[in-house]
């Protein structure tokens, strides 16, 4: 079978009112396994994002100087003439690029302009700003041949691909990165103290600031940041087509607890990390956004007030989908998911998160269904009316009389049942109870972390047993006991899930905007990386599907199915 090459954008010089690119770019990317395609300049915000959602890598090239005023600098007189036409390509380019998740080789002016767009600095003229001995850093022997040498950092990305901590380069410029920027980790450096290259931990994307296109000519040893880029740019594609062909379901967010006035999720937002644009540069399918409510005091005054503060937040969050019919739908069923991921949109599914505000009243519990909810989480940080909290006091020993009557209640409407943040003893009670299996929306494995809200192997079985799914939680804590975690982190709670529980039986519920968000995967646009991560780790594409989506979805269906048999007619 042959193996895929993938598109690799490469980004192009500007001359003469010409695009344009040297061909030792192209060379080196076919090489590597690659077909390079050339990205022309354009001030056109929606080709730039196409370009994006079309390639696999992307290799910011070289070029002119990158003017001073994207760091608060004005030109000094031995700066280059900057073309702002190329300087707002370029980092428009590298957003679009990353937002997607999109593997990243910058080469000289490409390094400069990652850490510039992740507000980082620049020297304009090294011979002017710094006040030492430096070389020479603009040669005049051939760009084949090597000038200086380059230390690269213990463990670095980069001296594990080459192998070495010294390395012989060539090198073509006057300016060069003072300020790595954000997320950015300076791990090369010339004798002279210069930034020689930079990279991220979490995410796939080096900087270097010498020329290996050219250098690859006399030191082939070259080829490995260009075979990185095509084996990272692979696992990408192979990612994107399961976001694409499959469902990619994240189960619990909070983000109407972080919305402002006038905020529109249509549009990418700073303030949050899930909106409709970053569901639809991630390629997620579907994003369950929670009415959140905190445990408060139970006389009926509190658990009216809670009752009505989620009522009118359902109507707002339907605003919001209304306000962006082209790239957003709402989803009331598995089926409707479906629909509008063959019309290329985005599915907003609504929970309840806190059965308080239910108020005591059972018939709220159907009404809550008439809004759109598609499951609630019995409690939060608090017991309350129907069961106990991971956080509570043992009011009931598990579920209440009124808690099992709400159970049979979302059983009938065709509601999952959510046990995340209850006590072991309801959730034990929830999965008996429930006729169909239950979720555990936003939990991670106890094993690996020992924190109340996560479930311990015993409750993971029971789970599997009655078909139910835990949905890995991005929620630092829950995740590790010191709080630090990242997309491996997860991935590990995974494996262990998979390992007592079975294949089936796991997902992703990242808590976004209420708390959650990890290294390597801060958003929802960030979902793909745990994609990614699990085809490292060799599940296949059927067993990747099932973990980013599958599992939630075929326990919601089993919902549906239960309800229009035994319950109410959907």
């Amino acid at each position: 079978m042959r193996t895929y090459r993938p598109l690799i954008g490469v980004s192009a010089n500007w001359a003469e009112e010409t695009s344009r690119v040297a061909q030792a770019y192209l060379d080196a990317v076919t090489v590597a396994g690659g077909t390079p395609v050339i990205l022309p300049l354009t001030d056109c915000a929606e080709q730039i994002e196409d370009y994006a959602a079309r390639i696999d890598g992307l290799i910011l090239t070289g070029g002119g100087d990158i003017d001073p005023s994207f760091w608060g600098e004005e030109l000094i007189p031995e700066s280059g003439v900057p073309s702002l036409y190329r300087d707002n390509y370029d980092l428009a380019l590298y957003r679009a690029a990353r937002h997607r998740q999109i593997p990243i080789l910058g080469i000289c002016r490409g390094m400069q302009v990652m850490s510039v767009a992740e507000g980082g600095s620049i020297y304009q003229d090294i011979y002017t700003q710094i006040d030492r001995k430096l070389l020479t850093h603009s040669q005049d022997a051939p760009k084949s041949e090597a000038a200086h040498e380059v230390r690269l950092a213990h463990g670095s990305k980069l001296a594990t691909l080459f192998g070495t901590e010294q390395l012989s380069v060539n090198t073509l410029h006057h300016q060069a990165v003072r300020g790595t920027g954000r997320g950015f980790t300076a791990t090369g450096e010339s004798p002279d103290g210069i930034c020689e290259a930079i990279e991220s931990e979490h995410y796939p994307m080096i900087g270097v600031q010498w020329h290996p296109e050219h250098l690859r000519r006399t030191q082939p040893v070259q080829d490995v940041l260009f075979r990185w880029l095509i084996d990272e740019a692979r696992l990408q594609a192979n990612a994107v087509r399961i976001h694409e062909k499959y469902v990619v379901l994240d189960s619990h967010t909070d983000t109407p607890m972080v919305w402002t006035e006038g905020m529109n999720l249509g549009e990418r937002q700073s303030d949050t990390r899930v909106d409709f644009a970053k569901m639809r540069d991630g390629r997620v399918s579907a994003t369950f956004m929670v009415a959140y409510m905190p445990q408060k005091g139970m006389n009926d005054t509190e658990r009216r007030e809670a009752h009505d503060i989620a009522v009118d937040t359902f109507a707002k969050l339907r605003a919001q989908v209304d306000n962006n019919p082209r790239i957003v739908g709402l989803a009331l069923s598995p089926d409707d998911v479906a629909v509008r991921q063959r019309e290329g949109r985005a599915a907003a599914c609504l929970g309840l998160e806190n059965g308080y505000a239910l108020a005591g009243d059972i018939s709220n519990t159907e009404k809550m269904f008439s809004l759109g909810v598609r499951y609630i989480t019995l409690c939060h940080n608090g017991d309350n009316e129907l069961c106990d909290s991971a956080k509570g006091n043992r009011t009931h020993g598990g579920l209440s009389a009124f808690g099992r009557a709400v159970v049979r209640e979302m059983n009938r409407l065709g509601m999952m049942v959510d046990i995340s943040h209850a006590s072991d003893d309801t959730m034990r009670q929830a999965i008996e109870e429930s006729a169909v299996p239950v979720v555990a929306t936003h939990s991670s494995a106890r094993s690996l972390c020992n924190h109340p809200r996560n479930l311990t192997d015993d409750l993971l079985k029971r789970l599997a047993a009655r078909g139910g799914v835990c949905q890995i939680c991005l929620y630092g804590y829950f995740l590790s006991e010191n709080g630090e975690a990242s997309v491996r982190t997860v991935a590990d709670h995974i494996d262990h899930v998979v390992r007592i529980a079975g294949i089936d039986h796991v997902g992703v519920g990242s808590d976004f905007d209420g708390g959650g968000g990890i290294a390597g995967c801060e958003s929802t646009d960030e979902l793909i990386n745990i994609t990614k991560e699990l085809l490292r780790r060799g599940y296949t594409e059927e067993e990747t599907a099932k973990i980013m989506g599958g599992n939630f979805m075929r326990v919601w269906r089993e919902a549906e199915t239960y309800a229009r048999r035994h319950g109410k007619s959907l």
